[in-house]
């Protein structure tokens, strides 16, 4: 989560940038603009993934935390909610000197580094919301014995999608990591990928650590402060899963809707979806504040 008005996380930005004349504009764009949806957020998993233990919430330093955070760990802390809500730094999990980073791939290298962390893990972006109930089955199924091929392909293959063509950043960075997985595999994926969408991760921790201890150059060469052509994303560590026939994952139900679409087919979804709904940022709408409180409005109807 990021938190734009905070003027010290404004200060890194620019300094670390060299604009240190701030118009507002630097730092106004769809990366880091809050829709004041992040503890409805929070709500909507408590409500509807009632299973998970402990929300992690991550933020670039101590001047992010809001007021409705610090209630939320109040009250893990008297133990009266559950899930519980913890905060993380990035400097609880990134080295120094990567910091500070306002690249979310550079985070997700790094989240299996988060204090307490379970070996199986989800991980979502803020603009993913558990509109309905949902269950771990939903998230992670478990391979019940080695896959086997087709062919000299696993069957997983099978499942692809035409790669896009030019790749657009968020194309580029699951292929990167795609196909350096698959390269392990004597695998290579130029016309096609295979099917993922900006989603709920599941994830086991000890892969990430696996990466960090064979490839620790390549995973720090994919780590920059700003998006980059080289880097990786989260789902390098999928690719892993699939590909080597770990486990099986189960791609829970999701309704996907851009901010571009308009206020109608936003509030339709919001009605509508059932499990997960990804209501998606983009640069066609420059001032989101009229919509921004009908998302907030429309979500608080299903909670």
């Amino acid at each position: 989560m990021v938190f734009p008005d905070d003027l010290k996380w404004r200060h890194d930005y620019l300094t670390v940038t060299g604009c240190f004349r701030d118009d507002g504009s630097a730092v106004a764009s769809q990366r880091y603009r809050s829709w004041g949806t992040e503890e409805l957020l929070i709500r909507c998993i408590r409500k509807n993934l009632p299973w998970v233990r402990t929300i992690y919430i991550i933020l670039a330093r101590e001047s992010q935390v809001q007021p409705w955070m610090e209630e939320m760990v109040a009250a893990k802390q008297q133990h009266t909610e559950k899930p519980s809500v913890k905060v993380v730094y990035h400097k609880e999990m990134m080295p120094k000197e990567v910091l500070p980073t306002f690249n979310s791939r550079a985070i997700e290298m790094y989240l299996h580094r988060i204090p307490g962390l379970s070996e199986y893990f989800l991980y979502g972006n803020d603009d993913m919301f558990p509109i309905g109930g949902m269950g771990v089955d939903d998230f992670f199924r478990a391979a019940a014995k080695p896959l086997p091929t087709r062919n000299g392909m696993l069957p997983c293959l099978h499942y692809t999608k035409k790669a896009f063509n030019p790749a657009n950043a968020f194309h580029l960075a699951c292929m990167n990591g795609l196909n350096f997985v698959a390269s392990q595999f004597g695998q290579r994926f130029e016309d096609y990928w295979l099917r993922v969408g900006h989603n709920v991760v599941p994830m086991v921790r000890s892969t990430c650590e696996m990466f960090w201890e064979r490839w620790p150059k390549k995973m720090q060469e994919s780590v920059t402060k700003f998006r980059l052509p080289q880097n990786y994303n989260q789902y390098i560590y999928s690719w892993w899963q699939i590909l080597s026939g770990q486990y099986v994952e189960y791609r829970a139900p999701r309704c996907y809707v851009s901010v571009g679409g308009g206020v109608e087919k936003i509030r339709e979804a919001i009605r509508t979806a059932d499990g997960l709904l990804c209501i998606n940022d983009n640069n066609s709408v420059n001032d989101i504040t009229n919509l921004a409180a009908t998302i907030r409005s429309e979500i608080q109807k299903r909670l």
